[in-house]
């Protein structure tokens, strides 16, 4: 009866009401008694403070007064504590105590505080400069907070930089700018003239915050927050913005980003272990250089790139149109101009040297910013480009209309890059590093620079013609061709992509490859708009054309040409910068990759009637406009004559090697479905429903829920070539094909054959296996010359048998074997080699076919009438 009359009645929450719904005066009695006791400690032993016992009683005083603080704060107005704590000043003994005792946990239960306070909008707390000068000293002195303390602390100046956001009136109480217009000029030694003015008396706070930028993790994360907020202010405030221009916040941001980069190893470091091999590196020859897709380059670089980003979020939040201009003035000047242009210049291409590793430090920054004025500084200071704005740290004509702060900061900018720009992007520039990269022998150099080149096309590629030699067109229409051109161009490269591999499954697969090219030129646009809403280049009215002569196009091509003895790390990354060169809507694709529509030629019969009826008929225009020209052998692109050379070297293969498609059509299977792996490793253990395929579905047989997937599009292909690590099984009906001398495996007989002789099977399967390993491991010739029809040929057997196999996952697997180690002859490659790259070719040509298709489409580069 007792609890039903308690819980009916009320009476057992009547106590806890009680003490937590004290009245008003017993509240503000409780924390003026315990703000007392703290100033007692203080006063009386304000020395033996950090004694155990006065830490104790100081840091059981402090969650007294957080505790009625944050119980206050959840009722309505008023709060009298707050307004107590905000009239009595009780931070600044907390200050106090906090700095003498040096003890974590005082000093934590001090910063919550001081952040309840900030939150709870108290009048005479943000505002006041006692309370901010309180809030300076104890971030600023309390270095043995701890990483939880440091956190609550960071917290707190982040609360600050939020309330002077949103209100710019507060800025006073924690800014007190110096006049300093009067004062002469302080002598400085030599080579410091351009570090800026250091007042941190005049904003000791914006100093805080600036000090743990650099820090990773929740503290960092809160002080560049904090100082974009501050940033972002100088809009709204003349003199903090006059402040910023003259102090060496530019600079300290600029040499931070330079120190970091600083760190960078200046030779990239690969995985040595077998098993994180990429599936298709794996199942090609690879040198141990070359065993990762992409290098690791460790927690420096995740550093360098967090602060990049930093420096992308700030003056993408600067609203003021000169702290942002000084800001990129001293990123050009003391980052570009002292710190990566020199790595450029100075790199060595020999073994071991740095020329990768600053390409792909390169790379990996134009890969991870966006910021328009920040890619605008760096590419046209790095390509010497001769197009769009004047150098920054010129100059500008409208200087009488900027305030003297600026001009002063321009003043010195110019003085300090004039010297130190020797020597400069004009005698050698990145054009010029990526061809003297490009034709290395280093193969990680000719990687980085590939990577490179497909960074700027694709994410940049408004600089492409900055890179790579280009002339405009006679006529605003050369990239315009008749509907019955562009069905011409198709057919004739889809024609190439058959003879590479006949795929009975090609029209379901070239859907996702149209898809993927869908994606990626919806995202071309034909302005962008960069520094003052002005675009970096010239705005193109219609494509530019490639010069065919271009040394870097040529260098390109020249890797090409040797595609079958190039590793599958080098192939993957040519075809891309390819394939991203001809996606960019500044790039006509006439004359390198399609026939330049001055070279058709039509049937006389139809080109009469045209010149007749044309005025006359627009009917006959519409009709004219479907024929298929034709063009002459010489007047075909560079790059599909280049892939025709190619396709006749598989075709000679095809015809020295009886199961060459077959071989093809295997590893394909297992590149493109190593996901569905067989049990074990073990050659041919597939479902049971891929035994009831037909044995004469050989070449490039596809399950047809696999074939419409998405990955298996060019950039599903590229994940999974790239990334796949899982071995797979070929499907059943390669092994039920009736070729007994390519696999010899008893699994084409019926189950009830099989099952009394399992020990002999398995015998003769592994057998099978071993051959097969060594077969693939087999080294033929590759010639390289021009005449590289019918000279290629498989060496002995006593070759094979010297060349040793990578331990990976698919040794056991059916079609895994390939040489681990290139050989000492260039133009010498194993079987697997062979096979795989020929895979990597029909899946690029297809690439490039999906895009001519859609991007006729989409950039209006066809015509319906001729």
């Amino acid at each position: 009866m007792d609890f039903w009359s308690r819980l009916i009645g009320g009476s057992g929450l009547s106590s806890s009401k009680v003490l937590r719904g004290n009245s008003a005066a017993e509240r503000v009695a409780t924390f003026k008694h315990t703000c007392n006791t703290l100033d007692q400690i203080w006063r009386t032993a304000p020395t033996a403070s950090g004694e155990a016992g006065s830490v104790l009683q100081v840091r059981s005083c402090l969650e007294r007064l957080n505790s009625v603080l944050n119980d206050e704060s959840r009722g309505p107005a008023p709060h009298p504590c707050h307004t107590f704590a905000a009239t009595s000043q009780v931070y600044l003994t907390v200050t106090k105590l906090a700095l003498s005792s040096c003890d974590p946990g005082v000093i934590s239960n001090a910063a919550v505080l001081f952040n309840t306070l900030i939150d709870a909008e108290v009048d005479g707390i943000v505002d006041n400069r006692v309370f901010a000068r309180a809030l300076v000293d104890l971030v600023r002195r309390a270095g043995s907070a701890g990483e939880e303390g440091e956190g609550r602390l960071v917290e707190l100046l982040f609360g600050v930089a939020n309330n002077i956001r949103l209100r710019p009136a507060i800025l006073p109480a924690w800014f007190f700018p110096k006049d300093h217009g009067n004062q002469g000029p302080e002598p400085v030694e030599t080579g410091k003239e351009f570090a800026g003015a250091t007042r941190k008396d005049d904003f000791p706070f914006f100093y805080l915050l600036i000090d743990y930028v650099h820090h990773e993790g929740r503290s960092g994360d809160f002080a560049r927050t904090g100082l974009l907020y501050i940033i972002e202010t100088a809009s709204r405030s003349k003199e903090l913005e006059r402040w910023l221009i003259e102090s060496d916040l530019a600079t300290l941001m600029a040499t931070g980003l330079g120190a970091l980069y600083s760190q960078l190893n200046r030779s990239l470091l690969f995985l040595k272990d077998d098993e994180s091999i990429p599936h298709i590196v794996a199942l090609s020859d690879y040198a141990p250089v070359e065993t990762a897709a992409r290098p690791k380059l460790g927690a420096h670089m995740d550093a360098f790139l967090s602060y990049l980003l930093f420096w992308q979020d700030t003056v993408d939040h600067c609203k003021s149109a000169e702290v942002n201009d000084t800001l990129l003035d001293h990123f050009q000047v003391l980052f570009l101009q002292q710190l990566l242009y020199p790595s450029l210049l100075e790199s060595s291409d020999v073994d071991g040297g740095s020329t990768s590793a600053v390409i792909t430090y390169l790379c990996r920054i134009l890969e991870s910013i966006d910021q328009p004025d920040l890619v605008h500084r760096i590419l046209h200071f790095l390509l010497a480009s001769s197009t769009g704005s004047e150098p920054a740290a010129q100059i500008p004509k409208q200087k009488l209309r900027m305030s003297l702060s600026r001009r002063k900061s321009l003043d010195l900018l110019a003085s300090f890059a004039e010297a130190a720009a020797k020597p400069s992007p004009e005698l050698f520039n990145l054009v010029d590093l990526v061809l003297m990269s490009i034709r290395s022998k280093n193969p990680p150099t000719v990687v980085a620079t590939l990577q490179l080149m497909t960074v700027i096309f694709q994410r940049h590629h408004i600089f492409a013609s900055s890179l790579i030699k280009t002339v405009q067109p006679p006529e605003m229409s050369v990239c315009i061709r008749p509907i019955g051109a562009l069905n011409a161009e198709l057919q004739h490269l889809l024609s190439l992509a058959s003879s590479v591999i006949e795929d009975p499954y090609l029209d379901l697969s070239y859907q996702n490859y149209l898809l993927d090219a869908c994606a990626i030129l919806d995202q071309r646009t034909p302005i962008m708009a960069l520094v003052g809403g002005k675009p970096t280049d010239s705005a193109l009215d219609s494509p530019v054309l490639l010069q065919t002569n271009d040394d870097i196009l040529r260098g390109m091509i020249s890797s090409l040409e040797s595609f079958f003895t190039n590793s599958v790390v080098m192939n993957l990354a040519l075809t891309e910068a390819i394939t991203s060169l001809a996606s960019s809507n500044y790039i006509s694709l006439d004359g390198w990759l399609l026939v330049e529509p001055r070279n058709y030629e039509y049937e006389t019969a139809n080109q009469t009637c045209a010149d007749a009826d044309a005025e006359a008929d627009h009917a006959n225009k519409f009709s004219l406009a479907f024929d298929h020209p034709s063009f002459p052998p010489s007047s075909v692109p560079l790059v599909p004559h280049t892939i025709q050379k190619l396709v006749r070297r598989v075709e000679q293969w095809r015809s020295d090697i009886s199961d060459f498609d077959i071989l093809v059509a295997a590893r394909r299977h297992l590149l493109r479905s190593g996901d569905e792996g067989g049990i074990d490793g073990q050659p041919g253990v597939k479902s049971p429903d891929s035994s009831n395929r037909p044995p004469t579905d050989r070449q490039g047989h596809q399950h047809p829920a696999k074939v419409g997937h998405r990955s298996d599009s060019p950039r599903g292909r590229k994940t999974t070539l790239l990334e796949q690590t899982t071995d797979s099984s070929p499907p059943r009906s390669f092994v039920n094909s009736g070729s007994r001398s390519l696999f010899n495996s008893p699994l084409r007989d019926s189950p009830q054959k099989q099952a009394p002789s399992r020990p002999e099977s398995t015998t003769r399967s592994s057998i099978a296996a071993d051959d097969l390993r060594r077969r693939l491991a087999t080294h033929i010739k590759v010639d390289l010359s021009d005449n590289s029809s019918s000279d290629q040929g498989t060496t002995s057997e006593t070759d094979a048998s010297t060349t040793s196999l990578p331990d990976h996952p698919g040794d056991d697997d059916l079609a895994s074997g390939s040489g681990s180690g290139s050989t000492s002859r260039s133009n010498h490659v194993t079987l697997g080699h062979v096979l795989t790259n020929t895979i990597i070719l029909y899946e690029f040509i297809l690439e490039l076919v999906a895009l001519v298709q859609v991007r006729a489409t989409l950039f209006q580069e066809v015509k319906f009438e001729r």
